[in-house]
């Protein structure tokens, strides 16, 4: 149909999901957002959003909630108008499966249809697939910057009620530069890693440099939710070989440019959905499976924040937890936290002696705890010995006090 005007499509009430990602329709976001200051009790479900628009949401206008407060979300959870999911990444997908999250509109960008009339999902295969199916309204900015990827999930362009088009480039990835305090904690990690491991790595800093030290593996496998430019180190380097099927599986690609061409029309590289990268079949294939996520600290248990600190909401649950548990239906796996010893000025340690925010990952979901002082192995460790092993991989200059803490009753063998 011809351009159109979102509001005709829109009802009081309804829930909104939005690409994330790669499959953020910016366009289609920016007449959302000014249709939704006149239209009631709107609900935008949002995952990875990198669009600075989110920035000038008028509160409540529409409420935005979101599984995750990452990019630019990230200030409106410090304003208070982001409203958390505090939930699983899988959960997500399973609450809009099953209408516990009933989406009555989606948002998606998508490249342009085949010849069969067909679009890939293109660089990200997300969370709102299943809605794709459920939705009462489907609404998509056909952008041909956006890949064509190798992957069973497509949407026939009949089930799109409505189009527009645009020529945006994708969003990159918003890693920082990788420290120094990176490179040694990427070197602990890699120590890990043998050859023809199954990694899940994500993105960021530490993730990249670690592929850099594990160039030189061999018969390396991802399966990875996200992968970044961090994969052009272990494909260039013949670690990861993608005429190997199943050598490179994931469910979205956030990077440069260079990262968008190299998936597009790349049969070497698998998008799937989440059901299908946690597959209990495949993953029981993987050996080992190792899967390195971040945190915002550790307490002397090994229990994980990854959400919030000092009141503030940062972070998420997301995959972690789904990724972890992971590793416990592979042949053999481990779950991997990777962070630096001390906040960057270098005031606050990581590890602490109790959590200030949420627990993200129980004690019983972790195995290693890496910062740039070594690697705590948690395995098969009571909790005296977990607390002495995590002790010696926080900085030097906090271990007297988390000691104190550990002797004065805050952590008891139990």
């Amino acid at each position: 149909m011809p351009d159109f005007s979102i509001t005709e499509f829109l009802r009081p009430g309804d829930l909104v999901a939005i690409g994330e990602a790669t499959a953020e329709p910016r366009t289609l976001v920016a007449r959302f957002l000014d249709a939704a200051r006149d239209i009631d009790d709107l609900t935008a479900l949002c995952g990875y959003a990198l669009d600075d628009i989110w920035h000038s949401v008028p509160d409540g206008h529409p409420t935005v909630m979101s599984y995750a407060a990452h990019g630019s979300l990230r200030k409106l959870a410090a304003t208070g108008q982001l409203q958390i999911l505090p939930c699983h990444l899988s959960s997500v997908v399973r609450f809009i499966r099953n209408g516990t999250l009933p989406v009555d509109v989606v948002l998606i960008q998508l490249p342009p249809a085949d010849a069969d009339g067909f679009h890939s999902l293109g660089a990200t295969v997300g969370y709102l697939v299943d809605a794709l199916d459920s939705a009462r309204v489907v609404l998509a900015e056909i952008n041909p910057n956006m890949p064509r990827t190798n992957s069973s999930r497509r949407i026939h362009q009949s089930r799109i009620t409505a189009t527009v088009t645009s020529d945006i480039p994708l969003p990159g990835s918003p890693t920082r530069p990788a420290t120094e305090v990176d490179r040694t904690i990427a070197a602990n990690v890699a120590t890990l890693i043998p050859d023809g491991a199954s990694l899940q790595l994500g993105v960021g800093a530490i993730p990249a440099e670690i592929t850099k030290v594990i160039r030189e593996r061999s018969g390396l496998r991802i399966r990875s939710n996200l992968i970044g430019d961090w994969i052009f180190d272990l494909v260039d380097s013949g670690a990861v070989d993608i005429s190997v099927a199943g050598s490179c599986t994931t469910g979205m690609a956030l990077g440069s440019r260079r990262l968008y061409d190299f998936v597009d029309g790349n049969t070497g590289i698998d998008f799937v959905h989440l059901d299908e990268l946690l597959a209990p079949a495949t993953l029981a294939t993987c050996d080992p499976f190792i899967v390195v996520n971040s945190a915002l600290q550790v307490d002397l248990l090994g229990q994980v924040n990854a959400e919030s600190l000092g009141g503030l909401y940062v972070g998420a649950v997301g995959g972690q937890v789904d990724s972890f548990r992971a590793t416990r239906m592979a042949k053999s796996g481990l779950s991997v936290i990777a962070l630096p010893a001390t906040n960057p000025a270098g005031d606050k340690s990581s590890i602490v002696a109790q959590l200030t925010g949420p627990t993200t990952s129980l004690q019983s979901d972790v195995d290693i705890i890496a910062t740039e002082y070594g690697v705590a192995d948690l395995r098969a460790t009571t909790a005296a010995q977990r607390a002495e092993r995590l002790i010696a991989v926080a900085a030097p200059a906090h271990r007297d006090k988390l000691r104190t803490e550990l002797t004065g009753g805050h952590r008891t063998e139990r």
